[in-house]
Order: structure tokens, then sequence, then C-alpha cells
């Protein structure tokens, strides 16, 4: 069905996206945008894509961020993975979203803008 796959599909765009960010940091954004996505069918409630999930997710790009170091060129993805974070730990803090974000595992990176 179309619920599993588009997670399928964002799958592989992960695994691309890691050769990328391998290659070079610079290629943070793929994750950031690729973790939006996921975000959206979160929220749409795809039964594909837990809080689980999501949680590894943010832990995965605070590695890749955490490796990156103070690399300049990931300043703007960093600003908007951060943002998104803050979003989600919002909704966790919402009594009316609490029950689909509560168990996401929200960790913000260290970061100055």
């Amino acid at each position: 069905t179309n619920s599993k796959r588009a997670p399928e599909c964002l799958q592989r765009a992960l695994k691309v996206a890691d050769a990328c960010v391998s290659a070079s940091p610079s290629n943070l954004q793929l994750f950031v945008d690729i973790f939006d996505c996921y975000l959206y069918h979160f929220e749409k409630q795809n039964p594909a894509v837990t809080d689980r999930f999501m949680s590894g997710l943010i832990s995965l790009i605070n590695e890749h961020i955490a490796s990156a170091g103070d690399n300049p060129v990931i300043t703007n993805s960093k600003f908007q993975f951060v943002q998104t974070v803050r979003y989600i730990e919002q909704k966790k803090n919402d009594a009316a979203s609490f029950s689909q974000y509560g168990k996401i595992v929200c960790k913000i990176p260290n970061c100055e803008f």
C-alpha cells in the first residue's frame, strides 16, 4: 500500500544520503530534508513511521552533526534541523498531541547561530 511505499522510498533516500554525507559533510542537508519528509508522514499518522524510528533518525543526524564539527558549510542545515526538533518538542509539550509525539526522543545539538 502507499502507506508503506513512501517510507520504503525514504529509506532508500537515507542510504544514498548516508553515502553522500560520508563523502562530504556539506551534504547534511539531504538528511535534514529527508527527516522533514519523515515528519510529514509521522504527522499524517502513517503506521510505517513510528516514534521510535523518528528518535533514531534524530540521533543519526546528531551523530553526523557532531562528526562534522564546526564546519561552517552545515550551519543552515543545523539550523533547520534544530528548528524541526524544537517543533517536535513543542508537540510533546502540548496535551493534544502528546500521545502521538510523547515518545520521540529529542536531542538538540550544541550549536550557535
